[in-house]
């Protein structure tokens, strides 16, 4: 498994997992349903934070297929940065989104950007919390950011 940056080739994976009921129910629509939709997305959330922030999300590559994303997602508003992570619901419980934070927080922790990294789950998505807790995170309760329009969503912190 490793992790590398979405480009134009990922348009067709990019809007198939933002339409996953997973991806909609914990992250909410992205505007992907049509090439062009995608490819604005694309820009906007990966091309964009890369070139900016030296980061971002990454695709998570299992020989060859784009099995998810992974990465450090840094919000306008937000001061502390955080993890995020989504796959492909065929892709769900083998242990990918445990292996891809590793890597992500390895990389955090090499760069020397950050002390703390924070992570955000909707309050019903228990497969995302389960991941959290193996990472080391610890939940700090119940907030309403703006980023993620008010709605209530479990927060998490790690110290690197």
């Amino acid at each position: 498994m490793t992790l590398r940056e979405a480009h134009e080739g990922d348009l067709e994976f990019l809007q198939r997992i933002t339409q996953t009921p997973g991806w909609l129910a914990n992250i909410g629509p992205r505007g992907t349903e049509t090439r062009d939709g995608a490819l604005a997305y694309l820009e906007r959330s990966f091309l964009t934070p890369y070139r900016e922030q030296g980061c971002g999300l990454w695709v998570i590559d299992v020989d060859g297929t784009a099995v998810g994303l992974s990465g450090i997602v840094v919000r306008a508003g937000v001061e502390i940065p955080d993890l995020g992570y989504a796959l492909l619901p065929e892709f769900e419980g083998h242990g990918y989104a445990t292996l891809a934070g590793q890597k992500v927080l390895e990389w955090a922790r090499n760069s020397g950007r950050w002390t703390t990294l924070d992570a955000y789950t909707m309050p019903h998505n228990d497969a995302s919390d389960r991941v959290l807790q193996r990472l080391g995170f610890t939940e700090l309760g119940i907030v309403h950011l703006e980023a993620f329009g008010g709605e209530p969503s479990r927060h998490w912190r790690l110290s690197l």
